[in-house]
């Protein structure tokens, strides 16, 4: 055992320094130090009971990984396994997601397709090892990896996955449905772009009280079972990355495309961010507690109520977005006038037989079903597509090229810019080099930005994100998409702390 710092009278004390990481959530870690006087007895009792500490986890459902993915189950393993600055991985029941050392056997996962469309997009490692562990997985034939590819807790964000005969929650996460609404507003671009009017606007925005509409009416039309967050979550944005936008036309690249879609210079657009809110985060709970990250056989009656509960739950998302779009636009006084667009960017779907699944590589398994699982990915078989810049950068209305054009990208296009800084890095450089938060409200693009939590400021400012002139060209120069239309930001709103806003 090696010695480290501690507390003894000769400065050294001998024990063990561990990083325990939490297994559904990868970017959740601490370090934990036993001491030598902690280590006479039972070493794994000593070290579960740290892991339920740190980790705020019920000791009984303690389970501990090493980064094989071996369970650590009794006092050899930990005696093995457990030696100092070693990385463990804590369950708190579920099993364990991280990657195994492939096998022999496994030859559906070895010959599994790796892509990544990214040229001029910066894609760091641990996206691009996160990526390679989901091409891993049992039945997974191929994974993208898009412009925007960034690593996510777990599981990569801005790829689409591809398997045969599996289900993977993991691979979709907890917002179901999550995705982007662009909708055609009454509002007229030569008053909105006034600094008098976006300051009084911003002043009079907020979607943090629950809607006072009809939900149930609009549920029941879109034939969706009541749920328990119906009341308090429909209508409002959530946090993170999430936002709703007012934009205008900056400029047009494609007249044709552009007056095919009613697209003018004349109107402002609202832009909507979100997805199922509270409601697919528990959906995800409910299996991961059974499988953790394990994939589910698509014969099994547990991925057909996954199904069935994910399908509810997109439908869910898709109106919360039109709710919020109306709110925000209803207390301008103003109205919606057409919805241009409305993809969800976070779900499973069967890929369909007139998809040429031999472009993709994918013939050997087209006689059986195959899944594409999206994580912050566009589809392409849906007409057009925003794809978001940050809230101080331009957006890009885009139009998707053919299937047999798509399939190289898993019939999928970038779901925005992508994150290029980790929030805990975006926080403490923002408050660095904004010290007075206030300066953030404006962007350099001088639109307006609505968000009385400094910590979600700083962590959601432009420099926390690619470029997304670069995700563009990307997905161009790959024959994936061509550009409508740059969309400009005016007003963004992410959250309102209404007690103080009511003073």
């Amino acid at each position: 055992m090696d010695e480290i710092k501690g507390d003894g009278d000769d400065g050294t004390s001998k024990g063990l320094r561990l990083t325990l990481v939490r297994n559904v959530r990868h970017t959740d870690s601490c370090l934990v130090l036993l001491k030598g006087n902690d280590l006479e007895g039972n070493l794994l009792k000593q070290v579960r009971q740290a892991a339920a500490n740190k980790m705020r986890i019920r000791l009984s459902q303690v389970r501990l990984f090493d980064t094989s993915g071996k369970e650590i189950q009794n006092e050899a393993d930990a005696r093995a396994s457990v030696v100092n600055r070693a990385t463990l991985f804590v369950s708190s029941g579920e099993l364990c997601i991280v990657k195994a050392a492939p096998s022999a056997g496994n030859k559906r996962a070895a010959a599994s397709k790796v892509v990544i469309i990214a040229n001029e997009s910066l894609v760091e490692g641990p996206a691009i090892d996160q990526l390679n562990h989901a091409a891993g997985l049992p039945g997974v034939v191929l994974a993208v990896g898009l412009p925007d590819l960034h690593a996510g807790a777990s599981c990569p964000i801005g790829a689409a996955i591809a398997t045969h005969r599996m289900i993977y929650p993991s691979l979709v996460g907890s917002d179901i449905g999550c995705g982007i609404l662009l909708a055609e507003t009454s509002l007229t671009s030569s008053s909105a772009c006034k600094p008098r009017t976006l300051d009084r606007w911003a002043d009079s925005v907020q979607l943090e009280d629950p809607w006072d509409g009809d939900y149930s009416s609009m549920l029941e039309k879109a034939g969706i079972k009541p749920t328990q967050f119906d009341r308090e979550s429909l209508g409002t944005v959530g946090r993170g990355n999430h936002f709703a936008e007012l934009q205008v036309v900056e400029r047009i690249e494609d007249e044709d495309a552009a007056a095919a879609l009613g697209l003018t210079e004349r109107n402002v657009y609202v832009c909507v961010h979100s997805g199922s809110r509270g409601y697919g985060e528990s959906i995800l709970h409910t299996y991961s507690k059974q499988y953790g990250g394990a994939g589910i056989h698509l014969e099994s009656e547990e991925a057909q109520c996954y199904l069935e509960a994910h399908d509810e739950a997109c439908k869910w998302a898709k109106i919360n977005r039109h709710i919020i779009a109306t709110r925000l636009v209803d207390q301008l006084n103003a109205e919606c006038t057409r919805f241009l667009v409305d993809i969800s960017h976070n779900n499973v779907v069967k890929l369909s037989e007139d998809q040429n699944l031999k472009d993709a590589g994918l013939d050997e398994v087209v006689e059986g079903e195959v899944y594409l699982h999206r994580k912050g990915a566009a589809p392409t078989d849906q007409g057009p597509v925003l794809i978001p810049g940050s809230r101080g950068a331009f957006s890009y209305l885009v139009l998707p090229n053919p299937p047999n054009s798509t399939s190289k990208s898993g019939w999928s296009l970038a779901h925005g810019a992508g994150r290029r800084l980790a929030r805990n890095a975006a926080r403490v450089g923002g408050k660095a080099q904004h010290p007075d938060a206030k300066e953030l409200l404006i962007t350099d693009l001088l639109s307006r930005v609505v968000c009385d939590d400094k910590g979600l400021l700083y962590e959601e400012r432009p420099e926390a994100y690619k470029d997304a002139a670069c995700v563009i060209s990307d997905l161009v120069e790959n024959g994936l998409c061509r550009t409508i239309a740059v969309m400009k930001p005016i007003l963004t709103y992410k959250m309102r702390d209404i007690y103080d806003h009511r003073k």
